[in-house]
């Protein structure tokens, strides 16, 4: 339509040279008569399109309790659009600008559920062991009752990698009924990650936050801000952590405004909850505002749980393996020998993946044609499997010589025997030491 429109001006412009207007009256009418046709259809067709839009963005406000101050802000954002071209530079930021906003969940929220019963079945369902991170949380959700609110609250789960940190966050949003959304800041060093890029740039959109109630459609879910303390120090692009004092502070969240958006939004209703591995590059008034959740690693009789009733059946199943049908065999020590000289970690990550490498090898030499025979993962042959062990249970030393003692190191992450020898430096006065880790 557009090109058809430009090619009878193009024409029009020509007339001069084409028709002698005293004689070509009527010709010349005609073509302006055309021109003008042309010239009409192709605006009521933009303005039709325009009104599409506006209508489609009326319709996302419906049953929402629209601030005054930010209906104001839409209606001038409205009309400024109607009388914007299509091809104008700021078009398209201005119909996303309008998206967002009305696509806020203005007043929508979930009810909450404190049934403690429920909460309790829902924490042992995903996560064994954990008694006491489990009855702070069960707490957390009886205070909640009493209260009726959850909110000025700030959970921080700290704990060594594989430990189930980021799922307990899933398992309190389904206790609450709540929908749940998960950030990772790892690594961000720009504040317009968390409070969006001014319309000003090209392509500009808002920050992980204003994405995020977009995405839930209402004002209280659960939002777990993952690897908090993998956010990047203060830089060029601004101090992040400053940003997430604002997101975070109950004080200041109920007024929130995004770069982008530019307008006030409520976070107070929000559950923040964050995951972190070690508190020491938190920021200091950040951390002051949180409540801090230790999350231990698990022990060896915990990992054996898990192992047998978790991850050796969902990894079986992943193999395609069918037991009673495929013949192979995991024995009970073959699997303490697994944990113990592969999985020394407080997490269980890495025994998944170990286990799903002996299932795989198993499917493998099934579909070989090697099934004839009991396939059975032994000490002796673990090697074959998932190849040489990663850690040494056997002593250093069978007894222990003069001049060696053994000390421990522990941290968050594991502890291990350290072996402290000293040595004679020929009666030098600065004796040297020397350790060797089991």
């Amino acid at each position: 339509m557009f090109t058809n429109f430009t090619n009878k001006v193009e024409l029009w412009g020509n007339l001069e040279n084409q028709y002698d207007y005293k004689k070509d009256q009527d010709k010349t009418k005609r073509k302006l008569e055309e021109i003008y046709e042309s010239l009409k259809q192709y605006f009521a067709k933009d303005s039709d399109e325009k009104q599409q839009h506006v209508e489609k963005l009326l319709e996302n406000l419906k049953g929402k309790s629209v601030p005054e101050y930010v209906m104001k802000v839409i209606n001038e954002e409205m009309q400024r659009f109607m009388q914007m071209e299509k091809h104008h530079s700021e078009w398209q930021t201005t119909k996303t600008y309008l998206e967002y906003l009305t696509k806020m969940p203005y007043g929508v929220y979930s009810e909450d559920n404190f049934d403690l019963s429920m909460a309790k079945d829902i924490l042992d369902e995903g996560h064994y062991g954990m008694d006491e991170v489990k009855q702070r949380i069960l707490e957390f959700i009886a205070i909640g009752k009493l209260n009726n609110s959850v909110q000025g609250k700030i959970l921080c789960f700290v704990g060594p990698p594989g430990v189930g940190k980021t799922s307990i966050g899933e398992s309190i949003a389904k206790s609450l009924g709540r929908q749940f959304h998960r950030i990772s800041l790892g690594g961000d060093r720009d504040t317009a990650s968390l409070k969006g890029f001014r319309r000003t740039y090209l392509g500009a959109v808002p920050g992980k936050i204003i994405r995020a109630l977009k995405q839930v459609e209402v004002e209280n879910p659960v939002i777990l801000i993952d690897e908090v303390d993998k956010l990047g120090q203060r830089s060029q692009q601004g101090d992040p952590g400053s940003v997430l004092l604002e997101i975070l502070d109950p004080e200041q969240n109920n007024k929130f405004t995004d770069d982008f958006l530019d307008v006030p939004i409520d976070l107070s209703k929000v559950l923040f909850l964050c995951t972190a591995n070690m508190l020491d590059t938190l920021h200091p008034a950040v951390l002051d505002r949180m409540e801090i959740i230790e999350v231990a690693g698990y022990t060896f009789e915990e990992k054996r749980h898990i192992l047998n009733k978790y991850l050796l059946p969902e990894a079986i199943k992943k193999a395609g393996l069918i037991e009673g049908e495929h013949k192979f065999s995991i024995p009970e020590a073959t699997r303490d020998f697994i944990i113990e000289n592969y999985c020394r970690e407080p997490g269980v990550r890495s025994l998944k993946k170990f286990t799903n490498q002996i299932c795989e090898r198993i499917a493998y030499r099934v579909v070989e044609g090697d099934n004839a025979n009991l396939i059975e993962v032994t000490e002796a042959n673990a090697e074959d499997f998932i190849g040489t062990a990663v850690y040494n249970s056997k002593k250093f030393y069978k007894q222990m010589p003069a001049g060696v003692v053994i000390g421990l190191a522990y941290n968050s992450h594991g502890g291990s025997i350290l072996y402290i020898e000293s040595t004679n430096a020929n009666n030098n006065p600065s004796a040297s030491v020397r350790e060797s880790e089991q």
